[in-house]
């Protein structure tokens, strides 16, 4: 799902005008944004996400501005996002990462390893990605299903690691 696609279905049937005025532009912008003829501001972006708190919404922006580097929502026709499903595919797919995880050793240096455990160690990142993104969308379902709020549960991970000491407070 492109970003205006996901912006026109956060919408759903309040209009253009009046999300307009949400966000402080012209009408104009928000079709444009819509329909692609002009890229979303990252300022929009934010109002965007605050406004709709809408998990799929930021998985597709964190997509698009990395040119595709991030988990995109999963909207495939093979694709079950019922709760239940989602669960238990998350749990499927952390399983097959703990098993490649298992079976790899990066305890010597890089430059000693093999070619062929280099690419074993491959496909276990890949594994490790596909988990990411069950896990993006467990949360993400969750979310929307108990009407949980997305923003509320990052910024309490964002102060979580600050407490913790694994980031800097002026960085978060």
């Amino acid at each position: 799902m492109a970003i205006g696609k996901a912006i026109k279905s956060m919408r759903g049937k309040e209009s253009q005008l009046k999300l307009s005025f949400d966000l402080s532009v012209s009408r104009e912008s928000v079709s444009a944004y819509e329909t692609e003829r002009a890229a979303v501001p990252p300022d929009i972006s934010q109002k965007l996400m605050q406004r709709f708190d809408d998990p799929f919404y930021a998985m597709t922006v964190a997509n698009e501005y990395t040119d595709g580097s991030w988990v995109r929502p999963l909207d495939g026709m093979h694709v079950d996002l019922h709760r239940s499903s989602v669960v238990a595919k998350t749990q499927e797919e952390i399983q097959e990462i703990l098993e490649y995880m298992r079976s790899i050793s990066i305890v010597n240096h890089p430059s000693s390893m093999p070619e062929h455990e280099k690419q074993q160690l491959k496909e276990t990142m890949i594994q490790a990605i596909d988990g990411i993104t069950a896990l993006s969308h467990y949360v993400s379902v969750i979310c929307k299903d108990y009407g949980f709020s997305w923003n509320e549960l990052w910024q309490t991970h964002t102060h979580k690691l600050i407490a913790n000491g694994y980031v800097r407070k002026e960085n978060a």
